[in-house]
């Protein structure tokens, strides 16, 4: 464990209804396994604290097919009270219930994130930065991004004027952008961000997570 994420909370997003692809992406697979299982091992590599967010509607669904995986890299799960708010809600949640003073947040259709470069977005956090968020081709991540307890108070004042996107509150804060050209020292940085929305998406990512393990093999050889 890298010591400079020690003292982070990773928070997983994973209350979605995932409307493009026809189910919650936490019930996709990738080839033989679930994809779920293949973000929450790679999250847990970076940080040892990992919470899981899911909605009531998928709880029992998502603790039947995964409860050994949940004990193993997750530290608790966290039930949106409310399901179908979008993901505003589920980093309140998160942030309400880490330790921690800052938290990562991530969705569960990204199966390959990026240690070096997580580590890399932390480190542009300032003394007064209140959140440090990826810009990736001209657009803000906000589920690739670090955030600060503080923007609690923030977080839950666009929520209550019924405002449900992470950037809604980032104008009532101090926020920190890392653009591509430093994101750009790790390689093949894109890849950490790749997400899944469509069944062409699953595709890809079988089709990249395939030829991953081929070099790997041929690496070991």
């Amino acid at each position: 464990m890298n010591d400079e994420t020690s003292s982070v909370t990773a928070v997983v997003l994973a209350g979605g209804r995932g409307k493009r692809v026809g189910q919650n992406k936490a019930l996709l697979k990738m080839g033989d396994v679930y994809l779920l299982e293949i973000v929450l091992k790679n999250i847990r590599a970076i940080f040892d604290n990992v919470l899981l967010v899911v909605s009531s509607i998928d709880y029992d669904c998502l603790m039947s097919l995964y409860f050994p995986i949940l004990s193993c890299y997750c530290t608790d799960v966290i039930v949106d009270p409310v399901s179908n708010q979008g993901p505003l809600l589920g980093l309140m949640e998160g942030l309400t219930r880490s330790d921690s003073e800052w938290t990562f947040l991530l969705g569960c259709d990204m199966p390959f994130v990026n240690g070096s470069l997580v580590r890399l977005i932390y480190q542009e956090r300032t003394n007064t930065s209140q959140a440090i968020v990826p810009r990736l081709n001209g657009f803000l991540e906000p589920l690739h991004a670090f955030y600060h307890r503080s923007c609690l108070p923030a977080a839950e004042s666009v929520f209550r004027q019924d405002k449900r996107k992470i950037k809604d509150f980032y104008p009532l804060i101090d926020l920190s952008v890392i653009e591509e050209r430093k994101m750009s020292m790790v390689k093949n940085y894109k890849l950490s961000f790749f997400n899944i929305n469509t069944a062409e998406d699953l595709k890809m990512a079988e089709s990249l997570q395939f030829m991953a393990k081929k070099l790997q093999r041929q690496i070991s050889r």
